[in-house]
């Protein structure tokens, strides 16, 4: 025999599905964007971050990578990949790269925002004067701090460096 699920009367004769839902999952998982992420409305967006999930698992769990050494070359990439680009844009008569400035939103934590904004923009605009390659000696000190962090993160934990850091 069928199981019967009775009618809702605020529905007229609707019959509820199991469970009682009468909403769709999307909306009971917030109807935003990452509702359309875990749904796979777009696939792309999707793939990559369940990609970078994975890629970030591996990493941390099966190949027991740290995190510090992590941050730290995909930092010097980043800077390698400013340095390589700011160059070779002089050299095709080309804008240099234009990396968006860095905007916190003021409604929930008006001071907390302004502080982290102007300690950002404070420490952002030498980075990114050494990452153009304006001063090749800071630049290549830079990396090479990088370098040493990373080598010293890859020793110890994360959780250690934390504890060193307090």
């Amino acid at each position: 025999m069928p199981p019967h699920f009775p009618s809702n009367p605020d529905h007229g004769p609707h019959v509820a599905g199991p469970f009682h839902r009468h909403k769709s999952i999307h909306r009971i998982l917030g109807g935003g964007k990452a509702a359309d992420v875990l749904l796979w409305k777009n696939r792309n967006v999707s793939a990559g971050v369940l990609a970078g999930a994975t890629l970030t698992w591996f990493l941390l769990d099966v190949v027991e990578y740290n995190a510090v050494p992590l941050l730290c070359q995909i930092a010097i990439f980043a800077m390698l990949a400013i340095f390589i680009a700011s160059n070779a844009a002089q050299l095709f008569d080309r804008a240099p790269p234009r990396i968006p400035q860095v905007v916190i939103s003021e409604h929930a934590f008006r001071e907390m925002a302004l502080t982290i904004h102007h300690k950002l923009e404070y420490a952002a605009s030498p980075l990114y004067d050494i990452a153009c390659g304006k001063d090749l000696k800071k630049f290549l000190m830079v990396v090479g701090s990088l370098l040493l962090l990373s080598v010293i993160g890859g020793s110890c934990s994360f959780t250690s460096l934390l504890y060193l850091g307090k």
